[in-house]
């Protein structure tokens, strides 16, 4: 073999490519090794195998071509790519080129095929035409087009996107920088240039972000990007990057922009129309608002006063632009239709337009905005800001009107208010003075002797005109309240005795339905408080009257607690609780309003003004306080109070020091089946350091006494109730008795039952008192019983009394009201002379007048109580006579006009007895020790003539004068002892009575004086109340000394001697 031949071969063998020869019908002629590896196939396979064996399924139709190319003398191709198979099916990309192969003559041998393996070229290929794919799909979706600068050629290229975004196509386009610079818009031109300036002066990257225009006309925003390629020696050779639309970016970020001035713009209308005084000042804030709000202008404000023609108003603005007249044919039309009107702006109808904005108030239009707007139309989404500073403004509007109506609503109220306050105090002054005769004439009626049915016909005629006169101070009060015109007292107060009053006033009406009436202070309360004790007890009234007027059966308590205390003032819980019929949920909506109550036929039922619970919650509330109630229907009621009470500087009254407990450790037994009750009391003698044993019925008591023998530790006194489940409480007493060996000392607890001297002596009753339990009495009868002390409590709370014989001018015109005063007067024990003018009591209080104090009416003819008492404090020189107004009017302020003329104290008709006792007590001297024994003014205190008369009787040697003195002198500590525990347990019947009995004792002796003063006790308490009597009994008291040592000193002559 030749060495060229053999060299021929080895390259064929060793041919990186495939190298196959076929004949005319693809058939193989020749293939070298390579061929059979590219095909999968080994060298003997190889040498048979047709050309369709190595071709997919589209083989045949793309074999059939290429035979026919190679017959018809074809010259070849280069680098045809091309699929095909190997022996186990799997695809290799292959590049064929080929060509005839013929003979030295020229004759065809076959067409010599090489083929280089090109499947991984075509895989990497394939991956770029993807990656440019996704690029330009990305670069469409982001509006992103890449960029090339060639700064030596001056040649630009540019992405299909970016020619997108340009809104041009590769043939418009001239590939230069210049080119590039004409589709700037002209105003960011500039800014371009000037940035790749920048870079080409020594920066590596730069940006701009520019207008661009469109052939359309169309504007589009773009964001360019580049970065700049030098060569060695650091000039720049190239520059590339990208560019984006960021148009939608752009105009979002405007429109955020937008929308946030117009929130802010808002939200300043906002506070500016909460803030504003006035829709004047509002409109001056949203001129300034919008004044700064593009393509705007504020033009004025225009207005209508009345029914007259619209007025323009400047606003406090300098205008930055042509501001034209106001157009008040369009603010008209705009008024009229309450709608927003434009109309072209006069000489700049093309480029301005004039806008009329309603600011509405209710149902019409406060006043028109007119605005200037450079477009036309007007921006629609700008008007629609105008608007909604328009609607702020509306607001401002409606309030300002709302404002007026409500300030003239208020005027109109308060002047209604005054009104009324007027008229009800006229009328009150005109019912009161008739209701004085009604109820001051019954009472003296009542004084007399009547028969049983005459006495029950005036009792309920005084009953009916005290009703009427409750309900005429209800409305009063609640007229004063609604004014605003109440005024609280501040004095030091007795607390206890405020409940203790109220206890009184209570205790018939729930003792006739068989009701337990308990009314207690908790020992941390203080005795000495500062406050108003008339309102305080005014509302602990009120809520126990409808305690016990809404129940039946069971009890009511009243209880007052601390709920909080600081070092000046303590806060005071009251609760009234009852067993009645509850109040729903339903019920109590609306509770506290005037003239409400919960079930409206208890009116009926009930009586009342409904007017209650409306005063009680707005005395509360004067007092510092809440009210409130808990209630569930058929389990019963607790309303409560609190009020804000000061510490007095003193708290002496009621309770031992602490330092000084006589009953200190001592065992006190209480018996009492009600459970509210039996705790108090255990609560009280706790408080007294005693020790306390409290059972709820008899078996338990005898228990108990037994156990107590038999431990030697007895108990030193025994509080029991009279009325026991299984038993009462005499009867146990006397049980206890029997059983005990020296027995303790036992108190009974009665409500209003009428027990005798003789049963509880037989029981061994040391002691009665009166439920509910006065705990003043009960301490000082336990001290007097348990440890043998007494304390004289009058010495703390009481004065004496004024003397019998006090001179009285009464000045009053009206004829009926003078015969009442008179009477109250002298059932007092008074002299009363009558004038019925201010003219006359100023002649008859010249000089030495003798008179002990004045009761002046305030409306007289001739001359008034005020200017009456002007007089005569003008002529007094060195004695002051006391003056006491006695009035009907209701007027706010008629208790100082009466002091302020001179007058020192102020009675309201019609005169309430109790009322004008304490009015005497607080301004008549006491008695002195020089009027002892003739009495004031010259009385006489034994009148001789009956005891010569008694004196002249004899019988077995011993004259009428000394058996009637001698009885006397024996039962009259008695009796007085008798009327102080009727009068302490409230029990006006039994006091009258004692008070007959000593009166014709002191009679048929000839004690005047005693006598007199015994009649005024029985006549105040047949009224039905001994509230206010402790002058008159202490008055009696004196009387009886005085009268008593009269009588000792007494020897009538005897016949015959």
């Amino acid at each position: 073999m030749q060495p060229s031949t053999e060299l021929a071969l080895a390259l064929v063998e060793d041919s990186p490519d495939g190298l196959w020869v076929v004949d005319a019908t693809g058939v193989t002629v020749f293939a070298n090794p390579r061929m059979a590896e590219i095909l999968g196939r080994s060298p003997e396979e190889m040498a048979t195998l047709p050309l369709a064996a190595a071709l997919d399924e589209t083989g045949p139709a793309r074999l059939g071509r290429h035979l026919a190319e190679m017959v018809a003398g074809h010259l070849g191709r280069e680098n045809l790519e091309t699929m095909l198979l190997r022996r186990d099916g799997t695809p290799v990309w292959a590049l064929i080129s080929w060509r005839p192969l013929t003979s030295a003559d020229g004759a065809p041998l076959g067409w010599l095929h090489r083929v280089s393996e090109h499947t991984e070229h075509k895989r990497l290929l394939d991956t770029v035409l993807d990656r440019e794919q996704q690029l330009s799909a990305a670069q469409s979706l982001a509006h992103l087009g890449s960029w090339e600068w060639i700064i030596s050629t001056d040649v630009v290229w540019w992405s299909d996107e970016l020619y997108r975004i340009y809104g041009l196509d590769s043939a418009e386009f001239e590939a230069t920088f210049d080119g590039f610079i004409r589709h700037i818009h002209p105003g960011d031109r500039p800014r371009v240039e000037a940035s790749i300036n920048e870079a080409f002066a020594g920066g590596d990257s730069f940006g701009w972000e520019a207008r661009v225009l469109r052939p359309s006309g169309e504007e589009r925003w773009v964001r360019g990007l580049g970065v700049v390629e030098r060569d060695g020696e650091g000039a720049p050779q190239r520059m590339s990057g990208t560019a984006q639309d960021i148009t939608d970016l752009v105009r979002a970020d405007q429109q955020a922009a937008e929308a946030t001035r117009r929130l802010h713009l808002l939200q300043h209308m906002a506070e500016a129309a909460n803030q504003s005084a006035s829709l004047a000042e509002a409109l001056e804030h949203a001129a300034n608002a919008l004044d700064g709000t593009d393509g705007w202008e504020p033009m004025c404000v225009l207005v209508r006063d009345g029914d007259g023609p619209l007025v323009s108003l400047a606003l406090p603005l300098d205008a930055d632009t042509w501001l034209p007249e106001p157009d008040l044919e369009l603010a008209e039309r705009c008024w009229r239709s309450c709608l927003p009107e434009h109309a072209p702006a006069p000489d700049h109808e093309t480029t301005h337009t004039i806008v009329a904005i309603p600011v509405k108030a209710g149902q019409g239009v406060a006043c028109v905005i007119e605005l200037l707007a450079n477009e036309v139309p007007p921006d629609e989404t700008s008007q629609e800001l105008i608007l909604q500073v328009a609607d702020q403004l509306s607001r401002v509007a409606e309030r300002e009107r709302n404002a007026a109506e409500l300030s003239a609503a208020r005027d109109a109220a308060m002047e209604a208010s005054r009104l009324k306050g007027e008229f009800l105090a006229t009328m009150s002054h005109e019912i009161r003075t008739p209701m004085n005769g009604v109820i001051g004439l019954t009472d003296l009626l009542l004084r007399t002797q009547l028969d049983e049915r005459q006495r029950r016909l005036a009792d309920g005629l005084r009953g009916a005109g005290l009703t009427l006169l409750g309900l005429i101070n209800d409305v009063l009060d609640l007229s004063k309240i609604e004014s605003g015109k109440l005024e609280l007292e501040s004095e030091d107060i007795d607390i206890r005795s405020v409940f203790e009053r109220t206890a009184a006033v209570l205790a018939g009406p729930a003792h006739e339905k068989g009701l337990e009436l308990v009314v207690a202070c908790h020992p941390d309360v203080p005795v000495l408080l500062n406050g108003d004790s008339l309102r305080l007890g005014q509302i602990v009234t009120n809520l126990g009257s409808n305690a016990v007027k809404f129940t039946d059966h069971g009890e009511v308590a009243i209880r007052a607690t601390v709920a909080e205390r600081t070092a000046e003032s303590l806060l005071l819980r009251v609760e009234v609780s009852d067993t009645g019929i509850g109040i729903s949920e339903e019920e109590r909506v609306g509770l506290f309003d005037a003239f409400t109550q919960a079930d409206r036929s208890t009116t009926r039922r009930h009586g009342g003004t409904g007017l209650g619970l409306a005063i009680s919650q707005q005395l509360a509330h004067a007092l510092g306080g809440e009210i409130g109630l808990d209630s569930e229907p058929g389990q019963g009621s607790t309303f409560w109070f609190t009020a804000r009470l000061g510490v007095a500087e003193s708290d002496r009254a009621g309770r031992p020091a602490a330092s000084a407990y006589p009953l200190r450790g001592r065992r006190i037994l209480v018996v009492d089946d009600n459970d509210t009750s039996r705790a108090v009391l255990e609560e009280q003698l706790t408080a007294w350091h005693t020790v306390s044993v409290a059972v709820s019925d008899a078996t338990a008591a005898l228990s108990e006494m037994q156990s107590a023998v038999e431990a030697k530790l007895p108990f030193d006194a025994v509080v029991l109730d009279l009325t026991l489940d299984a038993t009462d409480g005499l009867a146990l007493a006397a049980r206890i008795r029997a059983a005990v060996p020296f027995a303790p000392p036992m108190v009974l607890l009665t409500r209003d039952q009428a027990v005798s001297p003789s049963q509880t002596r037989a029981a061994g009753i040391s002691a009665t008192l009166t439920k509910p339990v006065r705990y003043s009495e009960l301490y000082d009868t336990l001290l007097l019983s348990v440890v043998g002390e007494s304390k004289d409590r009058r010495t703390r709370h009481t004065r004496p009394a004024p003397p019998l014989g006090v001179r009285v001018l009464v000045v009053e015109d009206n004829a009926v009201n003078q015969l009442v005063a008179t009477g109250l007067l002298e059932s007092l024990g008074c002299r009363v002379d009558v004038v019925g003018n201010g003219m006359d009591a100023v002649e008859r209080l010249r000089g030495d007048h003798g008179f002990d104090v004045v009761l002046m009416d305030c409306r007289m003819p001739i001359l008034d109580g005020y200017d009456a008492t002007r007089a005569v404090r003008a002529a007094e020189v060195e004695s002051r006579v006391p003056i006491i107004a006695m009035t009907a009017s209701a007027l706010e302020g008629e208790r100082e006009r009466c002091l302020e003329a001179g007058m020192d104290d102020f009675l309201t008709k019609p005169v309430d007895p109790s009322q004008l006792a304490r009015a005497l007590f607080r301004w008549v001297p006491a008695a002195r020790p020089s009027d002892a024994q003739t009495g004031n003014g010259g009385d006489v205190i034994l009148d001789p003539e009956r005891v010569a008369l008694l004196g002249e009787l004899v019988k077995d040697g011993v004259s009428f004068f000394e058996r009637t003195r001698t009885s006397f002198l024996s039962g009259v500590d008695l009796t007085l002892a008798e009327i102080r525990t009727a009068v302490s347990d409230a029990n006006a019947e039994a006091t009258s009575a004692a008070a007959h009995q000593l009166k014709g004792s002191a009679l048929n002796l000839g004690l005047v004086q005693v006598g007199a003063a015994a009649a005024a006790v029985e006549t105040y308490a047949g009224t039905g109340s001994t509230d206010g009597i402790e002058p008159l009994i202490s008055a009696l008291a004196s009387a009886v000394a005085v009268g008593v040592e009269a009588l000792k000193a007494a020897s009538p002559a005897v016949p015959g001697s």
